[in-house]
């Protein structure tokens, strides 16, 4: 493989990350596009890194070597905010970059910083085990195991699946309750109307997704859309080098990053869309809240993989940019009685509120 230029690649270090590291921050950032402002490396080269975008907001690049898990578990990665990623895997005094503690609420409260470690590690604890230890060389295409790896850490079993060899839109759905759901359900809210949910209450978020899935690629894969968020991966299947995986989002400067074999770079860039309003919320209707269609707040996303043309060279890229998110009232129809749907009301008066300090406040 010939490696291509590129104006910000992300080296691929064995530097050990031993518990209570600091994360190394970026020297010289870049004159356009997302610029590094924070790292946490660990061993064999897997490390994470935190880029702010020209917008302020903050993308999550994963980079995993097979057939180690990741730093960051993909559940994990896709319940929290970037600065939650941060706080699970920086020490605990390593304070939050600028542009991520504008999203904390708790940057230093080190009991929550525990809990955000313990959740990480139990989601990391649940990812499969036993890949062929091997690894891929120079024998062209990409394993089972190594399929079976790369969809582990990307969080989706179709990425990676030799039956998913396409561009489509797919509708991936996630739910919100108390108890047993893939989010919890009204957390925490607004004003002093909280919500009087049963276990019975539910509701269910469904995503809009294009998604790109290449399962077992050889030249220069590429997937281009307009939408509100994106999650890019690429792993180096086979071949005699690293691949150039290419990503950009907006008008920004694209970003490079070498990819080496046996090894995946998980990339989430933009405001996702999931967890829903309904995971904190959900008095005065907000549970409703999702993300709509829309030309107008959409941003381009385009990611390509280049370096990709030798006999034996093949990746698996996989790429899913979102578009749209709405959430619907799935409860039991008699939860809270034939006449009540989970509470959608302008004021604490409906029998599924209640109010505390005496007094029920309108919306």
């Amino acid at each position: 493989m010939k490696s291509s230029s590129n104006r910000f690649a992300l080296a691929v270090t064995g530097v050990a990350w031993l518990l209570g590291a600091a994360p190394v921050h970026a020297a010289t950032p870049a004159a356009s596009g997302p610029r590094e402002i924070a790292r946490v490396d660990g061993a064999r080269g897997n490390h994470v890194l935190w880029l702010e975008n020209d917008d302020g907001a903050v993308d999550i690049a994963v980079m995993a070597t097979y057939p180690q898990r990741p730093l960051v578990a993909p559940l994990f990665l896709k319940k929290h905010t970037p600065a939650e990623v941060f706080l699970a895997l920086a020490p605990a005094r390593q304070e939050l970059p600028a542009a991520l503690a504008r999203q904390s609420l708790f940057a230093m409260d080190f009991s929550a910083r525990e809990q955000l470690q313990r959740e990480n590690a139990d989601a990391l604890a649940a990812l499969p085990t036993g890949f062929d230890s091997g690894g891929q060389s120079l024998t062209a295409g990409c394993s089972a195991s190594f399929r079976a790896w790369t969809a582990s850490v990307y969080g989706d079993a179709t990425c990676g699946d030799s039956s998913q060899e396409v561009i489509s839109t797919a509708y991936p759905s996630d739910t919100y309750c108390t108890s047993g759901c893939d989010f919890p359900l009204g957390t925490q809210d607004s004003y002093t109307c909280q919500p009087k949910l049963r276990s019975c209450d539910i509701v269910e978020g469904t995503a809009t997704v294009v998604r790109l899935r290449a399962s077992n690629w050889w030249n220069g894969p590429s997937f281009n859309h307009p939408g509100h968020s994106a999650h890019f991966a690429v792993s180096n299947c086979s071949g005699n080098g690293p691949v150039t995986f290419n990503r950009q989002r907006g008008a920004s400067d694209a970003y490079a990053v070498q990819v080496p074999v046996n090894g995946m770079l998980n990339y989430v860039m933009g405001a996702p869309i999931v967890p829903g309003n309904a995971a904190n919320f959900v008095a005065y209707g907000a549970w409703k809240k999702g993300k709509t269609a829309s030309g107008d707040t959409y941003v381009s996303n385009s990611m390509s993989v280049e370096a990709n043309g030798g006999t034996d060279d093949r990746v698996i890229a996989c790429g899913d940019i979102q578009t749209a998110y709405s959430l619907q009232d799935v409860s039991s129809p008699t939860c809270h009685g034939s006449d009540i749907s989970l509470c959608s009301g302008g004021n604490c008066t409906s029998s599924c509120f209640y109010c505390s300090g005496g007094s029920c406040p309108t919306n």
